[in-house]
C-alpha cells in the first residue's frame, strides 16, 4: 500500500540511502522565478511567488520542503503540495502532504473534482479543491492519471534484500553451533563436563554463543556448519542492491554500497557523481520546474512568459572539477582559440583586463592561410604527366 511504501524508508537502509541522496542533490539548486530574455534568464526576485519559494511555510525552508516533495514522489509515485491562500486569494504558504493522506476525487468525466486530505484521528477530513492542490507524479505507462514510483518497480529486489537481512539477524541471534569440540577417548563424567563448561563459558561473554560440545569414543567425530562464513552473500547482496539503485537512478558508489566500492577509485566516484547529476538529478529538476510553473504560475493566471527554474550554476556536481577546467582553458589558449581573459574565465579566475587580457596566443610554427587561398590551390591543375595521368590525379 501507499502507507507501507512511505514507511519502508524507515527500515530499509538501501531505500533510505537512495532517497536521501536524491533529496540532498535536488535541494542544492535554489528555485527562481524568471523569464527568458535575450541574454538568458532574468530573475524576478520581487515576485510574490519567489517569496513563497524561499520560505514555503512557517516550519520549512525550501530545502526541507523539497526533500518532502521528492521523497513522496520517489516512494509513492505521487507528490501533493497544498496551496494555502490569504483572504484575497494569493498563495502565502505551500505544504507538502504525504501521499497516504490524500484521496483523489473524480467527476463523471474522469476529471479531478477535488482531494480529500485526512490529517489524522484528531482532525477531520478536509476537501481541497483542484486549484488549491498541486500534484506531481511519475508517469505510469498503464494509466495516464496514476503515478508509478521507482520503489514500486524495485519491490521484488527490496523484498529479497529484506529476507537476506532478516536471515542474517536470525542466524546471529539464534545460532547454537558449538564454538568448541572437546574430545577424549574415554567417556566424560558429569564433573568433568561441568568444570570444562564453567572454564570455557567464563570467557565467552554474556551471549553464551558457542558453548562446548563434548564427544567421547574412538570413532566420535562430527562436522559442523560454518554459519558465520555463509552469512556473507556478496552475489545476492550485490544483485538486490544494484537493482534498487538502478530503479532510483543512484550509482551504488555514491551511497557507499559494497557493490559500488569493490572497484572504487577517485576517478570512478567523480564519473559516477557527474553521471548521477546529468542523468537523474537534471531530469528531476526539469520535471519539478514544469510542475511548479504549472501549479504556481499558469494555474494562477500569471504572465505566460514567467517560469520557475532551478539555478544549477553553483551546483558542484554539474560542473567540471577545477583541474579539468584549468587544463581545458590552457589548451584553448595555447591553440589560439580564446583570449587570455576568456581562458581565465573558463578556469574560474578573474580577468586581467587591458591589452594583456584581450591578447591571443598564436603558435609560432603555424602559418595562417586564408580559406580562399586554399581553394585556389585545390583547383590548380597538377603537373603534365602525359595522357590521362593529370586527369587521374
Amino acid at each position: 500500500s501507499v502507507a507501507e511504501r512511505e514507511g519502508l524508508v524507515r527500515r530499509q537502509d538501501v531505500v533510505y540511502a537512495c532517497v536521501r541522496r536524491l533529496c540532498q542533490a535536488a535541494a542544492e539548486a535554489p528555485a527562481r522565478v524568471g523569464r527568458m530574455a535575450a541574454g538568458g534568464w532574468r530573475d524576478e526576485p520581487d515576485h510574490p511567488i519567489q517569496g513563497v519559494l524561499d520560505r514555503p511555510n512557517v516550519a520549512m525552508a525550501y530545502a526541507e520542503f523539497l526533500a518532502h516533495v521528492v521523497a513522496h514522489l520517489k516512494l509513492t509515485g505521487d507528490s501533493y503540495i497544498w496551496k494555502w491562500r490569504s483572504r484575497d486569494g494569493a498563495i502565502v504558504e505551500l505544504w507538502p502532504v504525504p501521499t497516504s493522506w490524500v484521496t483523489a476525487v473524480y467527476d463523471r468525466d474522469g476529471r479531478p473534482a477535488g482531494y480529500d486530505v485526512f490529517q489524522g484521528q484528531a482532525l477531520a477530513k478536509a476537501r481541497v479543491m483542484p486549484r488549491d492542490m498541486l500534484r506531481i507524479w511519475e508517469p505510469d505507462p498503464a494509466h495516464p492519471m496514476k503515478g508509478l514510483a521507482p520503489l514500486q518497480a524495485a519491490l521484488r529486489a527490496v523484498q529479497a534484500e529484506e529476507e537476506r537481512q532478516d536471515y542474517t539477524v536470525e542466524m546471529l541471534a539464534n545460532s547454537r553451533v558449538p564454538g568448541f569440540v572437546l574430545y577424549q577417548p574415554d567417556a566424560w563424567s558429569e564433573e568433568q563436563k561441568s568444570e570444562a563448561r564453567a572454564t570455557l563459558m567464563a570467557g565467552l561473554g554474556r551471549g553464551r554463543r558457542g558453548s562446548p560440545l563434548f564427544l567421547s569414543g574412538e570413532n566420535a567425530r562430527i562436522e559442523l556448519p560454518a554459519p558465520l562464513r555463509d552469512l556473507d552473500w556478496p552475489g545476492l547482496a550485490g544483485l538486490s542492491e544494484t537493482r534498487i539503485c538502478a530503479c532510483f537512478g543512484v550509482p551504488p558508489i555514491l551511497v557507499g554500497l559494497r557493490s559500488g566500492l569493490d572497484a572504487a577509485t577517485y576517478s570512478n566516484y567523480e564519473q559516477a557523481r557527474r553521471a548521477f547529476y546529468q542523468d537523474t538529478v537534471s531530469p528531476l529538476w526539469t520535471a519539478l520546474d514544469a510542475a511548479l510553473t504549472r501549479g504556481l504560475l499558469r494555474d494562477e493566471e500569471e504572465p505566460p512568459d514567467l517560469e520557475i527554474y532551478h539555478e544549477t550554476g553553483d551546483v558542484r556536481g554539474m560542473r567540471e572539477d577545477q583541474e579539468s577546467l584549468a587544463r581545458r582553458a590552457s589548451e584553448l589558449f595555447r591553440a589560439g582559440l580564446v583570449t587570455r581573459d576568456e581562458a581565465r574565465e573558463i578556469a574560474g579566475l578573474g580577468p586581467l583586463g587591458g591589452a594583456a587580457g584581450r591578447s591571443l596566443l598564436l603558435p609560432a610554427a603555424a602559418i595562417e592561410t586564408p580559406v580562399e587561398a586554399v581553394g585556389v590551390e585545390a583547383e590548380r591543375p597538377g603537373p603534365d604527366m602525359g595522357g590521362d595521368a593529370g586527369a587521374g590525379l
